[in-house]
């Protein structure tokens, strides 16, 4: 998938129709909310990973917004071999291994409240795509944060944030749908 700036609203819809993916089998089924596969996460604590992820992304990309439009944020640094390769795999192609351990930033409460956590994905949504309706397809190449969710921090542009949402949401959608059926 093309991730410019000029890709962003294709990007954001994208991550729209992720975020409904994820939250579909709840939707469905209510009580999936509070199941989950033993020893993992339930369905609702998944919902509230990915919403943590995405607000504290859409935070820090308002913290960058000022300096880019300051002319103050840096140049977007080097990445190392690893991260190409994890861009490659999992942002371009879209595939996301299982196993990986969350951040304690980003673990989710042991009960998550419906209505919230299901708000705080379309806000966090919502707010990368005003971002990106602000800025030029340009900007939107230029302004980028760091990433600390993960086993080191990375460099990554708004494409390729709303990108990396869209997949992890898919990628928690898959999961969930994996969670067995009430007997």
């Amino acid at each position: 998938m093309a991730m410019r700036g000029e890709d962003l609203p294709a990007l954001c819809a994208d991550l729209d129709a992720a975020l409904r993916e994820l939250t579909a089998a709840t939707d469905r089924d209510p009580s999936l909310w509070t199941r989950g596969q033993p020893g993992k996460w339930t369905a609702g604590q998944q919902v509230a990973h990915v919403g943590l992820i995405l607000t504290r992304m859409a935070d820090a990309f308002d913290l960058a917004e000022p300096k880019l439009r300051a002319g103050t944020l840096p140049a977007i640094p080097r990445r190392g071999l690893v991260q190409t390769l994890f861009v490659a795999v999992v942002v371009e192609r879209g595939f996301m291994p299982n196993g990986a351990k969350a951040a304690a930033i980003s673990q989710p409460p042991d009960r998550p409240e419906p209505a919230a956590t299901r708000e705080a994905l379309t806000r966090g949504a919502g707010r990368l795509r005003a971002m990106g309706e602000r800025l030029s397809a340009a900007e939107r190449d230029r302004i980028w944060i760091w990433n600390s969710e993960f086993v080191t921090t990375w460099p990554y542009r708004l494409p390729e944030a709303v990108r990396i949402h869209a997949v992890h949401a898919r990628h928690h959608a898959w999961s969930i749908a994996r969670i067995p059926a009430r007997g």
